[in-house]
């Protein structure tokens, strides 16, 4: 019993009433979908590349009819795991010479670790979907911290529906970074989870792997029967 009464108010302390099927349901009602972007080494580009890329991305901003959100996730590169693999092959190396050579990268790795701060960036389009009128006043981050302590019920169909619309504002958003020379990737409803449990956590989820059940957070889909024919299943 007071088991499941803690649970409770872990559920109502979440900052969303659901990540199901890719999409995050925040509790005032707004539907978001989340790109990963890969970055590129715009140093490294000629300068007619960088102006094209710069032409691209502001005709791709410029044909927005909806808001997006830009997320920078930035935190200390961890090279543990890679050194640890470099020192299991020198054991497995037969020629003492590369032996020798993988010893001197792994402590000039150690050494730059040491003197640098090397930061591994990470970066995140946020694509909000609210199908009422009413509109919220900030993104995504901004609606989460909105803490109403109200699980958004919404029957199956309509979720559909609104991941659908949902969706076509994502292909856009691809579309127009493809055209900068960026790729993406839709987040999944794990990495999702992963990425908000990196940002509250971000010490002790270094190296560590979420294990979930499933393919939600806070959701639970049932049988229901609606008004005026809406039979299906309720996503909350």
């Amino acid at each position: 019993m007071a088991k499941n009464q803690a649970q409770n108010k872990t559920q109502q302390s979440l900052p969303f009433s659901a990540i199901y099927n890719d999409v995050i349901v925040t509790k005032s009602g707004q539907f978001s979908m989340i790109l990963m972007v890969n970055s590129v080494n715009f140093g490294l580009k000629s300068e007619d590349e960088q102006n094209s890329i710069i032409y691209q991305y502001q005709s791709f901003l410029n044909s927005l009819t909806f808001s997006i959100e830009i997320v920078m996730q930035s935190k200390q590169l961890d090279l543990t795991n890679y050194l640890k693999d470099l020192q299991g092959r020198i054991a497995q190396e037969q020629n003492e010479l590369i032996r020798y050579q993988i010893q001197e990268y792994i402590d000039f790795v150690k050494k730059l670790i040491s003197i640098a701060n090397i930061m591994d960036k990470k970066f995140f389009i946020v694509i909000p979907y609210k199908p009422t009128e009413a509109q919220s006043s900030g993104g995504i981050f901004a609606d989460l911290f909105g803490m109403k302590n109200v699980h958004l019920q919404v029957p199956l169909r309509k979720f559909l529906t609104i991941k659908e619309d949902l969706t076509k504002r994502v292909n856009t958003v691809q579309s127009g970074l493809t055209s900068a020379g960026l790729t993406t990737e839709i987040l999944n409803t794990k990495q999702i989870i992963e990425l908000f449990y990196r940002t509250y956590n971000p010490d002790e989820s270094t190296g560590e792997k979420i294990a979930t059940e499933g393919e939600t957070i806070g959701a639970s889909v049932k049988k229901t029967v609606g008004k005026g024919g809406d039979d299906g299943s309720e996503a909350r």
